[in-house]
């Protein structure tokens, strides 16, 4: 691919700016950058700085020195930023009849970004891995919420998930039950932060979560990176 191909992402708007790098080389560039590949991503400084696959940093003006596939996401300023839900984003509810109409969480729209070959094992860091390659899409998609939003205890997912903090603080919270009377967990979450995974691969297409949920401390922009196997 050429060097520095770039392409806005689906949830490019007027409140969030968000773009697609790749083979980037001497790109320079500001907001949160999440490597989307399986190689490291290299920084200009003094010493250079190595931001390891599927991990995120904060750039202010600054070159990518090199990197196979990166996601740029920028909130421009602070003000009205809850105006997001006006760029064509949805509240969830509008495609979960089950979810609780009090809630207010808003989803853009997704975009498939890549294509990549890993191991699910050796990714969610599962201490006996197997010596098994598997291909996934990967999609991404931003989260808005206020703050003091509880986003829904859940465990499933029909794929591999990591998360990227852009815009606000928040956490993921893990407890033993669905009600969520004992955590037993709690994973920060600030502007520049993708969290380790908290999956359990059990095979190929079963991934195991433990009752998990968003919970934000301040009004919140995260994005959602989604591994989603491929036949």
């Amino acid at each position: 691919m050429q060097e520095n191909s770039t392409r806005p992402l689906a949830f490019d708007g007027t409140f969030v700016k968000a773009h697609m790098v790749f083979n980037a080389r001497d790109y320079r560039t500001t907001g949160v950058v999440t490597n989307l590949s399986a190689r490291p991503m290299y920084i200009a400084g003094d010493p250079i700085g190595v931001i390891p696959p599927w991990r995120s940093t904060i750039l202010k003006d600054t070159v990518i020195n090199s990197a196979d596939c990166a996601s740029v996401v920028h909130v421009p300023g602070d003000i009205n930023v809850g105006g997001v839900v006006l760029d064509g984003w949805k509240w969830l509810g509008e495609t979960v009849p089950e979810f609780p109409r009090l809630t207010p969480l808003y989803i853009s729209d997704k975009d498939v970004v890549s294509h990549v070959e890993l191991n699910p094992w050796k990714l969610s860091n599962n201490p006996e891995p197997k010596d098994e390659i598997q291909r996934f899409d990967i999609q991404l998609n931003l989260w808005w919420a206020p703050a003091r939003t509880d986003a829904v205890i859940h465990n499933k997912h029909s794929f591999l998930e990591l998360h990227t903090q852009i815009f606000g603080h928040g956490r993921i919270q893990l407890f033993r039950d669905e009600a969520g009377t004992e955590m037993y967990r709690e994973i920060s979450a600030s502007p520049g932060d993708t969290h380790d995974p908290i999956v359990w691969v059990v095979d190929k297409k079963t991934f195991v979560y433990p009752w998990h949920r968003g919970w934000t401390d301040t009004d919140a922009i995260w994005m959602a990176i989604e591994f989603h196997p491929v036949d």
